[in-house]
């Protein structure tokens, strides 16, 4: 029983965290552009995933590289490169807080994926969630602004809308993996490839503004790279080996509530009665949506992981 407690502190923690860092990336980019953050995130998160594999799953690795590596690739692309690119765009020109609840829906398109290309078979209540989760999201778009919409707003939104699409496309593509090899390799070796694929990008100008950024901008990448990326991804995966799918998936749902109280404290972002309503459906949805989401045992580098693990 303590033990329990112990996991579940630390998933609400974890949560914490994830929402977290939707502040973080706000902070960061006063000092970095968007793809410069994605380098300076992803560069240390693949090197400790890389002691974190030798140290726990030293002969997956190899194998999924031979195996898989087109999926992987395929992770790599759109669950950080896709991801997180458009994420970082986004969030700057939309409030902090309106890009996690953006992000929230990702269960939803990886349910119109699902029956799209894996012809999986949608439910009523899971239709009446995805009716719910956009209707929520319309009331977030429109009043999350604090004035009026203009084009420069919905631009950011519509950029933002990519990160949950491609992270439900990583989570698609993830499957088939997740119940053959260790989802912590999966995981690690997914976020590798994308990392490689970023290293392409690297310019000088990188340099400079590294050099030039402030103990915050250091702070923020230091979170967003170790404790969300890193830190977070292996405390659920280490959850999800001594508890239930049901129970871990739950917590998930406290990320964008975190992400929206918390940018109000740290950036000062509007609260309103309106937004914070268009979140409670938003979240609503998203949880109908999920009770019908099949279970597999995988997670991911996004902000908002989508669907369930199913305990091994």
């Amino acid at each position: 029983m303590k033990s329990r407690g112990l996991l579940y502190a630390a998933l609400t923690a974890t949560t914490v965290v994830w929402g977290g860092s939707f502040v973080a990336i706000k902070q960061a980019l006063r000092y970095l552009s968007p793809l410069e953050l994605l380098v300076m995130r992803f560069v240390p998160a693949s090197l400790a995933f890389a002691l974190l594999i030798f140290w726990r799953e030293r002969t997956a690795p190899a194998r999924l590289l031979r195996e898989q590596w087109r999926s992987l690739c395929l992770m790599g692309l759109f669950g950080v490169v896709a991801y997180h690119l458009a994420l970082n765009t986004g969030e700057r020109m939309i409030p902090a807080g309106t890009a996690s609840l953006i992000v929230a829906v990702n269960p939803a398109f990886i349910v119109v994926l699902s029956t799209l290309f894996l012809r999986e078979r949608v439910t009523w209540i899971q239709v009446l969630g995805l009716s719910m989760a956009f209707l929520g999201l319309l009331i977030v778009v429109r009043h999350a602004s604090g004035g009026e919409v203009d084009v420069y707003y919905l631009r950011g939104v519509l950029i933002t809308l990519v990160a949950p699409l491609s992270g439900a496309v990583y989570t698609v593509v993830s499957r088939p993996l997740a119940v053959r090899y260790p989802p912590l390799a999966v995981t690690g070796m997914g976020t590798a490839t994308g990392t490689v694929l970023i290293l392409s990008t690297v310019r000088p100008s990188l340099v400079d503004s590294v050099m030039g950024m402030p103990r915050d901008g250091w702070v923020s990448v230091a979170f967003l790279a170790l404790l969300c990326t890193v830190g977070g991804v292996t405390t659920w995966v280490m959850a999800l080996e001594h508890l239930e799918a049901a129970s871990v998936g739950v917590f998930i749902y406290l990320v964008p509530l975190w992400a929206a109280m918390l940018s109000k404290v740290v950036l000062g972002e509007g609260l309103t009665l309106e937004l914070i309503v268009g979140a409670l459906i938003v979240v609503g949805g998203v949880a109908l949506v999920s009770g019908g989401v099949r279970t597999v045992r995988v997670t991911g580098t996004l902000e908002v992981p989508g669907g369930r693990a199913k305990r091994s």
